[in-house]
């Protein structure tokens, strides 16, 4: 009977995940729980009053939404950030009264999205030092998170990476970049820090993997102070060609060589050490790959972070929603998204981010198109898009060119070019869009 009670307190410990209401402990994981498109994950948070709590979930595999409700079910705050189906979605939270409250995770609805994926869940509460340091560092960050350019963030960094001289032990380096980079975060840092999961620890290991690359890069990331005329360039360029513009502040910050730039809702963000790179810099820990191949740019500093700034100011227009009678097509939404980007922020810049696809994708174009086209509604992207580490004898990134290929050909036939370019940003059934273009018929000529 024993072992009979032990099974079904199994079972219903493992319904609860599922199906019920599991109460969290503070400062506690809970890795790895699954979530489908059927069910949404609850949980209990025992709050005390004036308590500061961090609420973080990693999303691995599925995009999510979080919201946090009161015992009527009222909702208190809700955090969904573009940062797609794997990366942080965290906030601050503080209790005004000792009181249960609820974390609901819901899969997010959108076309693309996969129905089922694992979440990891942590929940901390702060303690008055901790708080009393984040004050400080909050009132020293206050002039920078004023502007709309934000650039602090390299000294910082490179302060932390000088500092590494003084440690002495694999921990006294993750605890200098952490305390001196990352815990003096400006507001576009941190949601750099939460879209690509940065951390001091990998830092380190990034530091120690390419150590002539950074030592070569230090340079260039300074250049980024000199930005704010060159934002001005984009947005002034922008406006005139699209009607609904919206702003957005601009973050400069060091990453982990991994990433050119993303964005958040308030906010563009730059991986200057990638954006800022020549082939004139110290590329030889890539060991020609197709990703040094990228960092080789021969354009100049200022064109490169104009023509990265562009792309990803695109990315902060566009709707992250389909229409509801659109047919599901993960690709080739993906595809449209980064390859709009491309098409619009060439306009903007006269410039391109992604020369190397671009280059090998004219010369192999309806090659190109054919396999694309077999894959056309895949619900993995890994052969087109973001396949640095997996991609050979062609360059990574190639879903670009035919985004882009597509988004070109829908200007071009359109009659209406000022019409055409709010279509093309504000794209929200991609089967519909590819029609409309006429790309599929032009490749068949």
């Amino acid at each position: 009977m024993k072992q009979v009670l032990t099974i079904l307190s199994t079972f219903l410990s493992t319904l609860i995940w599922g199906q019920s209401t599991q109460k969290i402990e503070l400062n506690k994981n809970y890795p790895n729980i699954s979530i489908e498109k059927t069910g949404d994950l609850k949980f209990i948070l025992p709050f005390v009053k004036g308590g500061v709590y961090k609420i973080s979930v990693m999303q691995q595999g599925i995009d999510v939404v979080l919201q946090l409700m009161d015992k009527t079910n009222k909702q208190l705050l809700e955090k969904d950030s573009p940062n797609g189906p794997n990366g942080l979605e965290t906030f601050d939270y503080t209790a005004n009264e000792k009181e249960d409250l609820y974390l609901v995770i819901k899969r997010l609805d959108q076309g693309g999205n996969p129905d089922k994926g694992t979440v990891s869940v942590f929940v901390k509460q702060y303690s008055k030092a901790e708080l009393a340091e984040i004050d400080q560092i909050k009132k020293e960050l206050e002039p920078e998170n004023r502007k709309v350019v934000q650039t602090l963030d390299i000294d910082h960094f490179w302060e932390a990476y000088d500092n590494l001289k003084k440690c002495k032990s694999r921990d006294d380096s993750i605890n200098s970049l952490q305390k001196i980079y990352l815990d003096r975060a400006t507001d576009g840092l941190k949601d750099f820090i939460q879209a690509r999961q940065f951390t001091a620890e990998k830092f380190v290991r990034q530091i120690a993997r390419f150590p002539k690359f950074y030592n070569s890069i230090r340079e260039n990331t300074y250049e980024a102070r000199k930005s704010v005329p060159i934002i001005e360039e984009v947005v002034n360029k922008f406006k005139e060609i699209y009607p609904n513009f919206k702003p957005k502040k601009v973050c400069f910050a060091i990453g982990l060589v991994n990433t050119g730039g993303t964005v958040s809702d308030d906010f563009l963000l730059i991986g200057t050490e990638i954006t800022t790179c020549t082939k004139d810099d110290d590329l030889s820990e890539f060991n020609n790959s197709s990703f040094s191949k990228v960092l080789a740019k021969d354009t100049d500093i200022v064109q490169n972070i104009k023509n990265m700034v562009s792309h990803e100011y695109v990315h902060t227009q566009q709707s992250y929603s389909t229409d509801s009678t659109a047919i599901n097509c993960p690709l080739l939404y993906s595809a449209l998204r980064e390859g709009i980007c491309d098409f619009i922020g060439e306009l903007i810049s006269n410039g391109q981010i992604n020369k190397v696809a671009q280059e090998y994708g004219d010369k192999h174009e309806k090659k190109l198109w054919i396999e694309f086209k077999n894959e056309l509604c895949n619900q993995s992207i890994g052969n087109w898009l973001y396949n640095y580490g997996s991609v050979k004898d062609k360059p990574a990134d190639l879903g670009y060119y035919i985004g882009y290929k597509i988004a070109q050909e829908y200007y071009k036939n359109a009659l209406d070019k000022k019409q055409a370019i709010i279509d093309i940003i504000e794209m929200k059934d991609p089967i519909q869009f590819l029609q409309l273009s006429k790309y599929d018929q032009k490749i068949k000529k």
